[in-house]
Parts: structure tokens; C-alpha cells; sequence
């Protein structure tokens, strides 16, 4: 089963430089990040690094609080919700996250070009992008390999331009021979307390110990037969036809508990070894290995839908063709294509789990901080990679969720007296684990007060153990986790009134409620919370009793299971998102947390529950099919689980609604001109919803079964896709033509899978 990709599949195409942000092309590691725009005469490669925030390690726990927090469950139990929502908003919240800094800009003037038969293409398949105009062709690419972002301009006139570098913080930019040198540091703070923030955003250290991450960013310029003189911080270049520019970036950062200019790991020598090693090679040489780098992760998914060949018109046009009307079969692909890319370009071993923006942020001051939303957003991010084939750059996320577990202990134990961890909805470098807010204002608790992110998190570690099958895994990492945040749910139980087990009180993420004549987000309990309990502790049960591990805790869970509060349906069918059947204040509100049970757990699916399913279905009607970007992601996924791809479709092409930047006030969601998710503004969790919503269409897999083509739409009737990663370590290939499945192909174990197509089971050797 083998199949080429159409060229308008993986290939973004501009025929004018980027005119801002949001059509530039993204270039990335993992680490070092860049978005590149293309312009014949003032060149912009705006540079960030994985690891530039603002802040140091700090112990932010607000001490004690946990007092106040049962005088609140006490509140809430009797009924009185606004009280104990007031208790949560002045008492029980402590400091705001960090924020995700850029870098700064390479800029790169030319002389005397006029940028005639201009184009501008980034190749997702080898990660590299192009400039081509009058006679010039420059290529871009960041190599993980090697560690080093890399430039060739090559002219068939001779090249004349200047080539600097601004930066927007502390930082001491110089120039001497070929090499521009930047060292600088972070800010030590961004003011969590966000009354002086809004005045004073940024703070630098004095002391050591509360000093920024240090950085330096290190560029050298090879004239080939040119010349270089540098001066002012610059170096001009002139006398050759071709030029190439390698650019490293490393800083002091050495770990989320280590101060960075006092713990810090060495970050000057190691920024320029990276130069030397590239140097030393060509740069042909190195972009064929970071090209067989990317394609080793890239090639292993080949998803194909067909194709109108119109790789020769610009993406945005496209975008806008669509949205009219036009057929675009390799659209779907190319943006599903897109964000595998991004994930290979944001997501490597050893670098930072991607958060709102991946490794792509321009602002000193960006939207919601740029830091890690925890109570969808993050996960988001890291959907598509177990399915999709590309479970390495998972890890990002799974070290991160260890270093959350750790800090995380100290936050359950003081904000709620419970075992376990507790993390809320903001996370950052430094890993912030506490409600945000110091005594904010009233109405915080409906985006503050969510404590279940390890729960959330901790399935993550389950289907990581279940797609790939590796022990080792389960028994250091996944299994120790998911313990603790067992631990946190059993501690937080209280009986309600009826004696069912309930965590409270608690909030459905970011959403409201009227509840005696206030607005209220406060709740005894919420679907979500009780659905994040539920499958923690299910999980814990599978995984423990398949390897043998922890007996006693298995055996006090099962106990537990059964009293838990059930789901409830309200009075019009709904699925209930809070304790009680209240009037809501946004019907149509961007968050479907309460439909937790049916993605990403399967508490509830169409076969063992249809009566929670058309409920979760009704719900689903009633939000309506509008929402941010990131919104519309987390819809295809749903309806994909609910077996209805027609309306998953409808929802990809609503995604696909073309959005410019200036149109960003009008907070309509959809996507950007060059593919990038609109919230607005940009982030980036809707190209991976989008990806694991579309996987989900033509697969989905848990509990020893796969299920092919579960949510094929009628509109997609040939196509084929390759490489899918299924539970139990298993490769899938599937083909289908005319709306029917062809052939499939499984590649593993699969003495214990039950394959199923249309509710029927089939042979698991193929068809």
C-alpha cells in the first residue's frame, strides 16, 4: 500500500512576502523557533527560543489555604455557592503564571533587489522553506540535528546586504569579523500580581537567585567569496554571489527548580560549539541529514484524499476558494499535513512541552501569557501524537507532567490538605502549579478554581503505556503518576446528600451559571470534575491489574467506583454540567468540558451507552457549531467519537473559514493565511485538534479493539491512509473507494484485537 503525496498536500505556497505575523512561515526544533516572512528587501526572521520566560523558581503555594477551602466546601454543600464562591476568589488563590518570551529579530537588508516573479513555499514534508524572486533563491531550515538554524542566499548578481539583530529585552548585541554576538537575560519577573503588572509588565533581578534564564544568540555569516565588515552591531556583506548564515541559540536554563544564574548550565561555549560543528560541515550536508530527520517522523503517516492539483495557487486563495464553494480535496490533507508538521517542529525530545503558541510567539506581552492552559488547551496540543505515529514527541509533554506531579504535591497538600498533586488551569516553565489571581475580583473562580489538571494529565501517561506497549514506561513513569492523582480524587471525596462520592466544590472550566439571582460558576460538583475522577481511576485499575502493581490501592478504588455520582440528563436531554440543572448563561459557550466522558475518555460511547450519547449529542446541539479555533478542534474530535462524520466534516470545513489578522477583534475562529490556528488570536492547539479529529474519522482504537473508517463523511468517498499507530502498538493502513472499505492492513501483535468496520467484526489479517 503505497501512495505519493500530491505537491498541494505538503506544500504552502505564497506568490508575495509576508505582509505580518500571520503569513509568515514557522520553522522550528523543538528548542529554537522561527517564523520566516520572505521580504526582498528587509528580510524579518523573528526568533524564539523553548525556554526564554520571564521568572526563577519560587514556592507560590498560598500556605494554609486549605482552611478556607473547606469552609467553602461547607458553604457550597449547604447550598450557598456564591458565599463559597467568595471564599475561593479572596482566600484561596496565590500568584499569576510566567510569561513566553521572544527573542528578537534577524534582519537582513538588501540592496537593489526589486522582488519580481516573487514566491515563497514551505515544504512540511523536509521542513524547509524558500524565497525565490528576480534572481535570488534563498533557503531556510532549523536543524535538530545540529542544533542550528541555516540560511543560503544564493544570487546570479552579485549580493550586497546587511545583516543585524534587535532584541526586545536585556540584551548586548556586537559585531567582529563574521559573527554577531547577542548575550542577554530574561526578566526575573512579570509581576504575578497583576494589579502592578498592567503598570510595570516586566522586572529585571539584582540578586543572582532572582535573576531571568540568560540566553545567547550567536550568528555567523560566510561570505563565500565575498568579504564581511562589521560595525554598529552589523556585518555588511558584499562581493559574492552566495552567502550563508548559521544562527545558534542556548541558555542557562537547567530545570524548573534550578535558579537559572545560580544553577544554571553552561550556555556561552555550547552556543558556539553548535556554530563550529555546523561549520565544519557543509550546508548542503547538513540540510540532507535534517532532512532525513524530519522525514523519519514525517513519512511514517501518509494520509491521501485526493487532489485538484492546485499546488500552483497560494494557500490563502485557497482558503477563500474553499469557503466558496470551490472543491479542494488536498486542502484537508495539506492542513492535516501542517500539523503533523508543526508537532515535529514544536515537540522534540529534550525541549519544552509546546504551550498556547508552540515555540512561535512575537509579543513581549503575548495573549493570556503564552503559557500552558492546562484545562484543554495543553492537552490538545499532544492528541495527535500517539496516533499519528510520533510517540517521541510525546515526551516533551511526559516530562513536563513529572515535574508537575513533583511541585504539584506541596499545592494538594496546602490548598486542599489532600495526598496526591493538584495542578490548575495555568502552567508555566517554573511549573507553576496554583490557582492564579491574588485576591483578584469577583467572578476569577469560573477560569482560577479548576484543581483537576493532574487527572487530565495522567490519561495522557495511560495511552501512552497502551499505544506503545513499552513497560518499562508504566512502571517508572506512568503508574507512579497516575497514583498520585488517584490519591488527590480519593482525599477530595465527600458524600453529598443522596451518598453518592463527589469532589467539590468545583467548576465546569470558564463557564457560568445563574444560580439565585448571581452569577455563579462555583458548583457542589461538576460533570467534568466527576468525569475526570472517574476515568483517573478506571485507568489506574487497567493499567495496575495488567502489570501487577499497587493491590491495595486497587482494591480500595473498586470499592470506591460504584458510590461515585453518576451522570445525570436534564430535564430537555442534555448532558447535566453541573450539580444541579441550572440556567446557563452562555448556551453556546467555546468549552464542552462536561462532554469530558466522551472525549477524550470513553465513559461514554454510542455502543455501551446510548442514552449518555444522545444526551452528549443534544449538548452538543445546544452549543451549536460556531467557536474559537481551538473550540471548533475539540468539536471534530467529538462528533468523530460519536460516529457522525458528516458533522465532524462540517465542522473541519468551519475550521477551515479563512481569517486575516486584522480581523482578529471580531474573535471569529478559523484559520490564518498561512495555516496557523485563529482563536483568535493565534494559537496553536486547533492544528492539533484538527489532526487527531481527522485521525479519529478514519480510526479510532482502545480496549483491544480498532475501529476502521468509524466516521467516514459521504463527501470523502477514495482515499487511503497509511502508518496510523493504534493501542497495543499496532501500525494501521486502510484504503476505501467509493465510501466502502477496500482493504486495511494491520502491522504487530494482533492476537488479541478484535478489528471492527460498520459494527461488524473482521479478520485482523485484512480484507
Amino acid at each position: 500500500m503505497t501512495t505519493e503525496m500530491s505537491k498541494d498536500t505538503f506544500n504552502i505556497f505564497f506568490n508575495k512576502p509576508a505582509e505580518c505575523w500571520t503569513e509568515a512561515f514557522p520553522l522550528g526544533n523543538g528548542h529554537l523557533g522561527a517564523m520566516v516572512y520572505g521580504h526582498p528587501l528587509k528580510e524579518v526572521i523573528k526568533l524564539n527560543h523553548d525556554t526564554l520566560w520571564t521568572g526563577h523558581p519560587v514556592d507560590d503555594n498560598n500556605y494554609g489555604s486549605y482552611k478556607f477551602f473547606k469552609e467553602a466546601q461547607a458553604l457550597a454543600m449547604e447550598g450557598k455557592l456564591w458565599e463559597a464562591q467568595r471564599i475561593i476568589e479572596t482566600k484561596c488563590q496565590a500568584t499569576w503564571s510566567h510569561m513566553y518570551l521572544p527573542l528578537g529579530d534577524i534582519e537582513i537588508d538588501f540592496k537593489g533587489n526589486k522582488g519580481e516573479n516573487y514566491s515563497r513555499n514551505l515544504n512540511l514534508k523536509d521542513s524547509l522553506a524558500t524565497v525565490k524572486y528576480d534572481k535570488t533563491n534563498i533557503e531556510y531550515f532549523i536543524s535538530n540535528p545540529h542544533k542550528v538554524m541555516a540560511v543560503k542566499i544564493e544570487s546570479e548578481e552579485t549580493l550586497d546586504f546587511t545583516i543585524g539583530f534587535t532584541c526586545p529585552l536585556m540584551c548586548q548585541v556586537k559585531s567582529e569579523g563574521n559573527r554577531i554576538l547577542a548575550d542577554g537575560e530574561c526578566p526575573g519577573d512579570c509581576h504575578t500580581n497583576e494589579q502592578v503588572y498592567h503598570t510595570q509588565p516586566l522586572q529585571y533581578g539584582e540578586q543572582p537567585e532572582e535573576k531571568g534564564v540568560p540566553f545567547r544568540m550567536a550568528a555567523d555569516i560566510l561570505p563565500g567569496e565575498g568579504k564581511c565588515v562589521a560595525e554598529y552591531g552589523k556585518i555588511s556583506v558584499s562581493g559574492t554571489n552566495k552567502a550563508i548564515i548559521f544562527i545558534s541559540v542556548e541558555t542557562g536554563f537547567n530545570g524548573y527548580d534550578k535558579a537559572p544564574q545560580v544553577e544554571g548550565k553552561e550556555y556561552k561555549n555550547a552556543c558556539l560549539a553548535n556554530l563550529e560543528k555546523a561549520e565544519a560541515m557543509s550546508f548542503d550536508e547538513i540540510k540532507e541529514i535534517h532532512i532525513l530527520d524530519v522525514r523519519s517522523i514525517f513519512d511514517r503517516v501518509n494520509l491521501d484524499l485526493g487532489s485538484n492539483n492546485k499546488e500552483n495557487v497560494p494557500t490563502p486563495e485557497r482558503l477563500i476558494k474553499k469557503e466558496a464553494g470551490e472543491e479542494d480535496k488536498g486542502l484537508y490533507t495539506l492542513f492535516y499535513n501542517f500539523g503533523r508538521y508543526l508537532a515535529i517542529a514544536g515537540s522534540r525530545e529534550g525541549s519544552q512541552a509546546m504551550n498556547l503558541q508552540g515555540i512561535w510567539n512575537q509579543l513581549i506581552d503575548p495573549p493570556w501569557r503564552s503559557n500552558y492552559t492546562t484545562n484543554i488547551n495543553t492537552e490538545m496540543n499532544y492528541w495527535p501524537m500517539l496516533m499519528c505515529n510520533m510517540a517521541e514527541l510525546n515526551m516533551p509533554l511526559v516530562e513536563m507532567i513529572k515535574d508537575l506531579c513533583e511541585k504539584g504535591k506541596t499545592t494538594a497538600k496546602e490548598h486542599y490538605g489532600a495526598r496526591g498533586f493538584a495542578v490548575h488551569h495555568n502552567v508555566d516553565l517554573w511549573r507553576h502549579t496554583v490557582p492564579v489571581g491574588v485576591n483578584f475580583s469577583e467572578y476569577s473562580a469560573e477560569w482560577s478554581f479548576w484543581y483537576m489538571c493532574g487527572g487530565w494529565m495522567a490519561r495522557h501517561l495511560y495511552e501512552h503505556y497502551y499505544y506503545t506497549m513499552d513497560k518499562d514506561f508504566a512502571l517508572s513513569t506512568a503508574i507512579p503518576v497516575m497514583k498520585e492523582a488517584c490519591l488527590f480524587c480519593i482525599d477530595m471525596m465527600i458524600e453529598d446528600k443522596d451518598g453518592y462520592l463527589i469532589i467539590g466544590p468545583s467548576t465546569s472550566p470558564e463557564n457560568v451559571f445563574w444560580y439565585q439571582d448571581n452569577r455563579i460558576a462555583v458548583s457542589q460538583t461538576t460533570t467534568m470534575t466527576m468525569s475526570i475522577a472517574k476515568d483517573v481511576l478506571t485507568n489506574f485499575v487497567k493499567i495496575a491489574e495488567d502489570l501487577g502493581q499497587e493491590p491495595e490501592l486497587v482494591a480500595e478504588i473498586k470499592d470506591i467506583l460504584p458510590k461515585l455520582l453518576p451522570f445525570k440528563i436534564t430535564s430537555d436531554g442534555r448532558l447535566q454540567e453541573w450539580y444541579e440543572e441550572v440556567p446557563e448563561i452562555e448556551p453556546n459557550h467555546r468549552h464542552i468540558s462536561h462532554l469530558y466522558g466522551l472525549h477524550p475518555a470513553r465513559l461514554i460511547t454510542p455502543v455501551e451507552t446510548p442514552e449518555l450519547t444522545e444526551a452528549c449529542i443534544k449538548s452538543l446541539e445546544m452549543r451549536g457549531d460556531e467557536g474559537t479555533g481551538w473550540s471548533l478542534g475539540w468539536k471534530i474530535n467529538v462528533w468523530a467519537r460519536l460516529l457522525d462524520g458528516n458533522h465532524a466534516l462540517k465542522l473541519l470545513d468551519r475550521q477551515l473559514h479563512p481569517v486575516e489578522e486584522k480581523d482578529d477583534l471580531k474573535r471569529i475562529g478559523g484559520t490564518y493565511p498561512n495555516l496557523m490556528d485563529a482563536h483568535p488570536p493565534f494559537q496553536i492547539d486547533g492544528n492539533f485538534g484538527a489532526v487527531s479529529g481527522i485521525t479519529e474519522m478514519l480510526m479510532q482504537s482502545y480496549d483491544g479493539k480498532i475501529y476502521i473508517l468509524p466516521a467516514l463523511p459521504e463527501a470523502w468517498k477514495k482515499g487511503s491512509v497509511k502508518g496510523l499507530k493504534a493501542w497495543g502498538n499496532i501500525t494501521v493502513n486502510i484504503e476505501w473507494d467509493n465510501g466502502e472499505l477496500s482493504n486495511f492492513e494491520l502491522l504487530g501483535d494482533t492476537s488479541k484485537v478484535k478489528v471492527c468496520y460498520k459494527g461488524q467484526e473482521l479478520k485482523t489479517e485484512g480484507k
